[in-house]
């Protein structure tokens, strides 16, 4: 029932009214069953109908939660997102001291994109949903997406900064572009991949030559 407690509620939680929570599990509800449909069946043919229906609710009821059938894509993938993010963020927090050759700071950028083409590699044909509907005008995945690509572009370009002070990377080279081109990169291989009918399988050996023939070069042993 929903004014019971959640079994999984967090602190903050704890101390809201039945009503909050009810809320909330109802949200929690939504965004499980869009992700079990998308899994199933893809973004492109899964309805809000029958995520109304997964989650167990009306279809007007999931319209009080998400405007439009692209915020279910906020709520599932960009969610999913924004946590391997923050992991990729934490894993080179650790491997940052250990930084003591150019090698090491190619392999450092390297690590950045290989998770994700990891976390593509998991659910392609969602995740390019996710990015070519983020980058339609006015889209209202747009600022969440946006705001992604610019996290691992500040943590790319950080690293090649590090490399510059150490005397590894080309001075004279501005980190922060490469970093947008490195993003660039990983972004049209994705939304490429069905097109061309690549297999996701090797999308991480097609990343790696593209982004190896930008960055490689600039780096002195």
């Amino acid at each position: 029932m929903e004014t019971m407690a959640l079994a999984n509620e967090s602190p903050e939680e704890a101390g809201l009214g039945l009503r909050e929570r009810s809320r909330l599990e109802r949200l929690r509800r939504i965004r499980a069953a869009a992700e079990e449909l998308f899994n199933e069946r893809g973004y492109e043919q899964t309805t809000t109908k029958e995520v109304a229906e997964r989650a167990g609710v009306g279809e007007a009821t999931l319209f009080r939660y998400v405007t439009t059938k692209h915020e279910l894509l906020l709520l599932t993938i960009g969610e999913n997102m924004n946590q391997a993010i923050d992991s990729i963020e934490a894993a080179d927090l650790h491997t940052a001291p250990s930084s003591r050759t150019a090698a090491d700071y190619i392999a450092r950028v390297y690590a950045v994109f290989e998770e994700r083409a990891k976390f593509f590699g998991a659910d392609p044909e969602n995740v390019t949903s996710y990015l070519h509907y983020g980058f339609r005008a006015g889209s209202q995945l747009g600022a969440q997406s946006v705001a992604q690509g610019d996290r691992i572009i500040n943590l790319v370009s950080s690293i090649l900064d590090s490399a510059a002070d150490s005397g590894f990377f080309s001075p004279d080279v501005e980190s922060r572009v490469v970093a947008q081109n490195c993003n660039g990169t990983y972004i049209h291989e994705v939304l490429r991949s069905p097109v061309r009918q690549f297999s996701a399988d090797d999308f991480w050996e097609r990343l790696q030559k593209r982004l190896s023939v930008q960055i490689e070069p600039l780096f002195t042993p």
